[in-house]
């Protein structure tokens, strides 16, 4: 008898218990329906309705619909210690982190519930943003936000942030207008203008963005100097990118500063002279800013800008390392892995590799919500991939997307890639006069940084296919001949200037079958591989000769096959950094050849070939030559296993 009322009393405290945690959960979480309390619970559901209608006939509890509520929630609220209430309150947080959208009547019952834990201040500030007109969220919000130490500017300053992390451009530049005032506490309006000024950029505002930073100054710059010298450089301010520059100084030790100092010093390089240092050095600022908080909203990604430097210097397979380490770490939260994507198609699509490129373009997701630069991207990759495909219809339909776009539109220094595209596709359709204004605020940014060749040669690469297109010699010469002024410093230049003066030769019916050959050779290996053959296919249906004809349509398709090549080239890693030619040099080194002999068996001089290992030195990051030998080594094994 004795051992039968323990068991009934011993039961009766266990179901006591059970009934004291689904009066304590519901009074935490507000449970829409029963249901929904079993999962919070972790019991089946018939065994918590059954404690729900017991806990009805106490008095306790109250059912509206299907949701439990608590009749007394203090009362029900101080039936649990301290650290019961803490551990539903965190279970439940843990729950909702990955929650896109929670009940706002959820995490008002929380923050009711005494939770004053910076994941609940978060969620708040996210669904705040979503329902700006709730007096109760904002109510709950300045609960939680107060008693975690923020007043009401930095509330605001944290929603802004909120917002500019899930892309709300129009919620940030909303809240962060009113903090910009003369009295707005210095702090808060610094990070405001600061935060303002990324959203700007992203928005292809980079004229904004500048007047931003301005406001702050350059006494309380710090690390976002390296911003302000991204967008003073995109707007062809070189003389104000160097004075931010200074301001960034170089005092801050750590390596988040240093990735920034990097950004800085790699954008100007590219201005400043020939630019071999700045994918260098932009890649060493994404690997260090990689580690960077992924709520952490950046004007742009170092990766994106060492992606664009790479396509505009001829070397896309560098370009597609750099964009493939910043997908795999995140960098730039969701916002850089969109731009990321894009930018990794036109690599792609330069290539003539145009199944792999729409992949890409429809991994980046729907275009809704994008920032105005990646629009502009992804409209340019649009109509660049029909183009290539010679499919009239969708170019036509992708032009006409642009033409409602670019009303107004002024380009920057990062906007050059999809602007050469336009030029292209509008030469096409017979529609150039459409560009012209916008191609010519180009070029007057480009006249303000000294024609730097970096920038400089692909869109005036564009310029000689628009003239080609158009059977114009005359609007092909200027283009041809800057980039022969161009070819002094830069390799890439040289090879899209002989191509040039090629495309020149077949309009006048002058060039050779052996002219041809070098132009096209020389495009491939800077990466055009699909340029490289339509100036082939071009020459071929030129030619007079049949016999040349047929060789030139044969070097087309030995080109696109050379693209399938280099696919599979690309699957052994670092070695898509390297061209066919370093290639080659790769291996006679490893041989142990000397400069001289190598020279003669590849009918280059020695110079060329010390210009080629230096390259390769210097993109594949070797702090040594025995670095160097050892990363060939590695690159080549990888080649012969494919």
């Amino acid at each position: 008898m004795t051992t039968a009322v323990g068991r009934e009393t011993v039961m009766s405290g266990r179901e006591a218990a059970e009934r004291r945690r689904v009066l304590v959960h519901v009074a935490v979480s507000h449970p829409s329906s029963t249901d929904e309390l079993a999962g919070w619970l972790g019991r089946p559901e018939e065994a918590v309705r059954r404690d729900v209608d017991a806990l009805v006939e106490q008095g306790a509890l109250r059912v509206h619909g299907a949701a439990p509520r608590a009749v007394d929630t203090s009362a029900a609220l101080a039936t649990a210690a301290p650290h019961e209430l803490q551990e539903v309150q965190d279970r439940l947080l843990a729950e909702l982190e990955g929650d896109d959208q929670p009940r706002p009547e959820l995490l008002r019952a929380l923050a009711d519930s005494g939770c004053r834990d910076p994941r609940l201040l978060t969620l708040l500030l996210h669904a705040t943003n979503d329902a700006p007109r709730s007096p109760t969220l904002a109510s709950s919000l300045a609960t939680v936000g107060r008693a975690l130490g923020h007043d009401g500017e930095e509330l605001v300053l944290l929603r802004a942030e909120a917002a500019a992390s899930c892309g709300r451009t129009d919620v940030v530049l909303s809240l962060t207008d009113g903090l910009l005032s003369s009295g707005t506490a210095r702090p808060v309006m610094r990070r405001a203008a600061v935060l303002a000024a990324a959203v700007h950029a992203q928005s292809d505002r980079l004229g904004r963005a500048s007047a931003l930073y301005r406001h702050v100054g350059p006494d309380d710059i710090a690390g976002a100097g390296a911003w302000a010298v991204m967008a003073s450089v995109g707007l062809g301010d070189l003389d104000g990118a160097r004075a931010w520059r200074s301001a960034l100084g170089t005092d801050d030790p750590t390596n988040y500063a240093a990735g920034l100092t990097d950004l800085a010093d790699g954008l100007l390089a590219s201005v400043e002279g020939p630019g071999d240092e700045t994918l260098g050095l932009l890649a060493r600022s994404a690997t260090a800013l990689a580690s960077s908080d992924a709520a952490t909203v950046m004007p742009d990604t170092p990766a994106a800008l060492a992606a664009i430097v790479a396509i505009s210097r001829g070397e896309p397979a560098a370009a597609d390392v750099v964009l493939e380490r910043a997908l795999q770490s995140g960098l730039g939260g969701e916002a850089g892995r969109r731009r990321h994507l894009l930018l990794s198609a036109w690599t792609l699509m330069v290539r003539g590799r145009l199944d792999e490129a729409e992949a890409r373009m429809a991994a980046a997701g729907s275009e809704v919500d994008l920032p105005e630069r990646d629009t502009l991207v992804l409209m340019g990759l649009r109509a660049g991939v029909a183009r290539r495909r010679s499919d009239l219809p969708a170019t036509s339909a992708a032009w006409r997307e642009i033409r409602g776009h670019i009303l107004g539109l002024s380009v920057d220094l990062y906007d050059l890639l999809p602007l050469g595209e336009m030029v292209v596709v509008a030469a096409r359709l017979g529609d150039g006069d459409r560009v012209q204004p916008i191609l010519r605020d180009a070029m007057t940014l480009l006249d303000r940084l000294g024609r730097p060749p970096t920038w400089t040669a692909t869109l005036h690469w564009s310029g000689v296919q628009a003239a080609f297109l158009t059977e114009s010699p005359a609007a092909l010469v200027p283009h041809a001949e800057t980039l022969v002024r161009a070819a002094r410093v830069s390799p890439y230049a040289a090879a899209l200037a002989r191509a040039g003066q090629t495309w020149l030769g077949i309009l006048r019916n002058e060039a050779t079958t052996a002219s041809v050959e070098e132009a096209v050779t020389a495009l491939a290996d800077v990466g055009h591989v699909w340029d490289a053959s339509r100036l082939a296919g071009q020459a071929a249906t030129r030619s007079r000769d049949r016999e040349s004809a047929l060789q030139l349509m044969q070097l087309a398709r030995q080109v696109e096959a050379g693209g399938s090549r280099q696919r599979i080239r690309d699957t052994a890693g670092e070695s898509s950094v390297l061209t066919d030619r370093e290639l080659d040099v790769a291996r006679l080194v490893l041989a142990g050849q000397g400069y001289r002999a190598i020279g003669e068996r590849l009918f280059i001089s020695p110079k060329t070939v010390e210009h080629h290992v230096a390259r390769m030195r210097r993109r594949l990051g070797a702090s040594s030559r025995g670095d160097l030998l050892s990363m060939l080594r590695e690159i080549v094994e990888q080649l012969d296993e494919t």
